[in-house]
């Protein structure tokens, strides 16, 4: 028997063997994301319209991988590509770019991105995970007239989404406080002079004269026709500002039956890409106008953390400020100013925070203050309104009562398809609290002093608990039917 005197070659001798009886078509195809883990942030604008996808890929029998993304918890395919013809040299990292729609087809939210790889031998692989995308793609509505007439100051530019339900006959007016100065009457309701411009069922433009501080609302006519919001409350006026364009979605209108938006393009959130990083949560904090963004340094930081050393510094982008911080579930994250005792509040005082709930990414927080509360709450606070009992002339007997810091409920009996106010006191207008966003059973008010009536519409007429709540951002209302 032969001997094998160098071991170096017996080894390389029963490597060969292994590596024969191993060959490539033995090997499966595997895929490893790179840039995207789960739940992480994806901003699509209109410089980058795309979601972004990395493989590192295992297996030289790979041939083709199909990228498609769906709304989580739906089967329809909002986006899809696929990669085809892969050879040996692609193999160790795969970029894909998948084109997404406009926001208007696929809002901000989160996304299933479903991957299916397919190798030479005929075996499939799939897998999925989910991510957070923030679509700023806005769809292209209406075609605008571009250059403003000579002695104009602004385009006043309306989307109507149910256009194609109005009265054929209707015309669409503005009138406001500049009425007496632009050749008709101070708010006349309508049917003066100021008549907006049909480009299509849904797409109306008017050219005015405004000076800033010009108030305004938008009617078919008369006070009986005004436009009204999401949920059909009643508009605060318009205030014009200075700008070009003034744009307004007319959802629905006071006399018309209330249809609830099915689809909204939401808002733009032009997050800045230092406040988005893979494997890290988003945390955007919204200011108060009477914060400036840019000045000072703001960090974020864990709730009771006495320095920033260990902080993350913010970013500024439209009035509003963001950085990216590890995704801890259960701890809370608030923002500060300067250092760590200058927190962040609410217009009444209390520190704002923001827990990830482990999938939604960014992560919101509305600051009012970094310093004194900027209202002092009371022991109670009122309700005033056609939906209720004294309707808007009471004076007394619709009180709140305080349940806690910041807490107030009352039961009331309450009328269908009416209007109401929340007030510090009786007759203390200025300081109401309005609709902000939400539904009639359900929502957050506008900043305190803003905001259209808050209404009844949808809800059946009878005994209902409403509870408030001051201790985040600009409160909430909620109503139980008794």
């Amino acid at each position: 028997m032969r001997n094998f005197r160098n071991p170096f070659l017996f080894f390389s001798v029963i490597l060969s063997l292994f590596l024969v009886s191993c060959g490539e078509d033995d090997v499966e195809p595997t895929l490893e994301e790179v840039r995207n883990q789960a739940y992480d942030l994806v901003v699509v604008d209109d410089k980058k319209p795309v979601v972004p996808v990395s493989f590192h890929v295992a297996g030289s029998e790979l041939e083709r991988v199909i990228i498609e993304i769906t709304k989580q918890g739906t089967n329809t395919i909002v986006a899809t590509s696929t990669l085809n013809k892969i050879i040996h040299e692609n193999l160790n990292r795969v970029n894909m770019d998948i084109s997404f729609p406009g926001n208007n087809v696929a809002p901000s939210g989160i996304y299933t991105v479903n991957y299916r790889m397919f190798s030479k031998n005929g075996e499939q692989n799939i897998g999925t995970y989910d991510i957070n995308i923030i679509n700023n793609l806005a769809p292209v509505l209406c075609n605008y007239t571009n250059n403003l007439p000579q002695g104009k100051t602004v385009w006043i530019r309306l989307y109507v989404p149910e256009g194609e339900t109005l009265p054929a006959t209707d015309k669409i007016y503005l009138t406001g406080s500049f009425g007496a100065r632009e050749g008709g009457a101070d708010w006349d309701g309508g049917g003066g002079p100021h008549v907006f411009t049909r480009l299509s069922a849904t797409c109306y433009e008017l050219a005015m004269h405004l000076v800033s501080g010009d108030k305004f609302k938008i009617t078919r006519g008369n006070w009986d026709k005004q436009m009204t919001n999401a949920t059909g409350a009643e508009y605060s006026d318009f205030t014009y500002n200075g700008e070009t364009t003034f744009s307004a979605t007319a959802y629905n209108w006071k006399d018309l039956p209330v249809v609830t938006p099915t689809s909204t393009a939401g808002e733009i959130l032009n997050i800045p890409a230092e406040a988005v990083k893979s494997g890290m949560l988003t945390v955007v904090a919204n200011l108060d106008n009477s914060i400036d963004a840019t000045s000072g340094n703001y960090y974020v930081v864990e709730k009771g953390a006495n320095s920033v050393a260990n902080g993350y510094k913010m970013v500024a982008f439209d009035k509003k400020l963001a950085a990216a911080v590890p995704k801890k579930t259960g701890v809370e994250y608030v923002v500060v100013k300067g250092d760590a005792s200058a927190t962040g509040k609410n217009r009444y005082g209390f520190v704002q925070s923001t827990v990830w709930d482990g999938q939604t990414n960014p992560a919101r927080v509305s600051i009012g203050t970094f310093g004194p509360a900027g209202f002092t709450l009371g022991d109670k606070i009122v309700i005033v309104g056609g939906a209720t009992p004294g309707d808007w002339g009471v004076s007394s007997g619709q009180d709140f009562t305080k349940t806690a810091e910041g807490k107030y409920s009352i039961t009331i009996p309450l009328k269908a398809d009416s209007e109401y106010l929340l007030l510090p006191e009786y007759g203390q207008w200025g300081d109401k609290w309005a609709f902000g966003s939400g539904t009639s059973a359900k929502g957050t008010f506008d900043v305190q002093g803003n905001g259209g009536n808050l209404t009844t519409k949808g809800l059946t007429e009878g005994t209902y608990r409403i509870d408030v709540d001051f201790t985040v951002g600009n409160g909430t209302y909620t109503l139980t039917k008794i």
